[in-house]
């Protein structure tokens, strides 16, 4: 069920990106700081592959990630690693060990963890990034989403819920 939200959000997310022009993907949004769609779509990416990357040796690491430009600056390579990571996801839970930097001495330090919670961490990260592409498609006035796009599957179920108590 998680592996499976996780899931739906990156389609959803691609589904975007095969609506966008280039020039909508790399477009800066001044009220995210001059931020792309492309800059955010990487960094949902890249900290899944941190995930899938450390998933056999048992650890997640996502402060040494690499930053792929390419994934940013180019529509078709950010939809080609979203399909990759949409297979690469599909792992069964196991114990893994999160590496953290300890900001008190500048140390990393070794956190219990496991594949699903950090699914559940990327589900939940993605959601948030996922409302920050909205910022970007209102500032070009976009309207090509629908109004539970980038919206925490809590809240829906909140809205809901208040919708029935009203009805």
């Amino acid at each position: 069920m998680i592996i499976q939200q996780l899931s739906e959000q990156l389609a959803v997310l691609k589904e975007l990106l095969v609506a966008l022009s280039d020039e909508q993907f790399v477009h800066r949004i001044s009220f995210l700081n001059d931020s792309t769609i492309g800059a955010h779509t990487r960094h949902i990416i890249e900290l899944i592959q941190c995930l899938t990357n450390g998933y056999e040796k048992g650890e997640v690491d996502y402060i040494n990630r690499e930053r792929n430009l390419a994934i940013e600056q180019n529509k078709t390579v950010a939809i080609h690693e979203l399909n990759a990571v949409l297979i690469l996801i599909q792992q069964k839970d196991r114990e893994m060990k999160l590496l953290a930097e300890n900001l008190v001495n500048e140390n990393i330090i070794c956190v219990d963890t496991s594949y699903f919670r950090e699914i559940e961490y990327n589900k939940e990260h993605t959601i948030h990034h996922l409302a920050l592409i909205r910022v970007a498609l209102r500032e070009m006035d976009l309207k090509i989403v629908n109004d539970s796009f980038g919206v925490a599957y809590a809240t829906l179920k909140y809205i809901s819920q208040q919708q029935t108590i009203q009805a």
